[in-house]
C-alpha cells in the first residue's frame, strides 16, 4: 500500500490494493460504480454489489457490503472507480500481466510450491511471476481469517464454540473493526458525501 510506484502502473496499483480491500472477483470490481458506493447511518463507508457469478442464481438479490478502510476508500475518491474507463477491451490477463510488474517493482518475492509434472517434482518460483487476479480474494480472506484466529488466542471465543460466528453475518462496524485490524488502518467517520470526518464526534470538520 506504502510503496510508489511509476506511472504506468499506478493504476494496477489501484485496482490492486483496493481489491484487496473488497475481496470481490476481478470482474465485480471492475463493474463497481460511484452509485455502488454507500455509507452507514453511523458514518461507515462501504461497498455493496450482487457477486455475478451468484447474481442470475438469486431469488432475494442478496448484495455482498463491505466496510472501506481507509487506503481503500482513498483509492475510491481519488479514481472514482473510473478504471479503464470501464473498457470491455481491458481483458484479465492484461491485469495480469500489469500485476506481475507491480509486484516486481515493489519486490514481493515470496518463493511459491508449484507442482513441475514434466520433472515430476515442486519448483519454486517468486510470487511475482505466477501472480493472478485471483492473489487479490486470497489475500482478503486470508487476512481476515487470522484476525478471526487472534480471537480465538485473546480468548475472546473458545475454537469450536456456538459463539464463534462467520465474518459475513458480523454487522458492518463489526466487520470494519475486523478489517482495521487485518490491515493496520485506522478507525474513521465520513460525511454523506464520503469527507473524511477529522474528528467523529464532531461532524462539522472533513477534509
Amino acid at each position: 500500500m506504502n510503496s510508489e510506484v511509476p506511472p504506468e502502473l499506478q493504476q494496477t496499483k489501484d485496482m490492486f490494493v483496493l481489491n484487496c480491500a473488497l475481496g470481490c472477483r476481478i470482474g465485480d470490481l471492475q463493474r463497481l460504480t460511484m452509485d455502488k458506493v454507500s455509507v452507514s447511518e453511523d458514518g461507515i463507508p462501504y461497498v455493496h454489489y450482487i457477486p455475478s457469478k451468484t447474481a442470475r442464481s438469486q431469488v432475494v438479490n442478496l448484495e455482498i457490503c463491505t466496510p472501506l478502510i481507509r487506503p481503500a476508500l482513498d483509492i475510491i475518491r481519488r479514481t472514482h472507480l473510473a478504471f479503464n474507463g470501464h473498457n470491455p477491451k481491458y481483458e484479465k490477463q492484461v491485469y495480469n500481466k500489469s500485476l506481475r510488474e507491480l509486484l516486481k517493482h515493489c519486490g514481493i518475492d515470496r518463493p511459491v510450491c508449484l507442482f513441475d509434472p514434466e520433472v515430476g517434482d515442486n519448483v519454486y518460483r517468486p510470487l511475482y511471476e505466477v501472480a493472478s487476479s485471483k492473489l487479490a480474494r486470497k489475500t482478503h480472506v486470508d487476512m481476515l481469517t487470522k484476525v478471526q484466529i487472534n480471537y480465538y488466542a485473546a480468548g475472546l471465543h473458545r475454537e469450536g464454540s456456538e459463539a464463534v460466528f462467520r465474518y459475513t453475518s458480523l454487522e458492518l462496524k463489526d466487520r470494519f473493526a475486523l478489517l482495521n485490524a487485518a490491515f493496520g488502518t485506522s478507525d474513521y467517520r465520513v460525511d454523506k458525501t464520503l469527507r473524511v470526518l477529522h474528528n467523529t464526534k464532531d461532524a462539522g470538520q472533513c477534509d
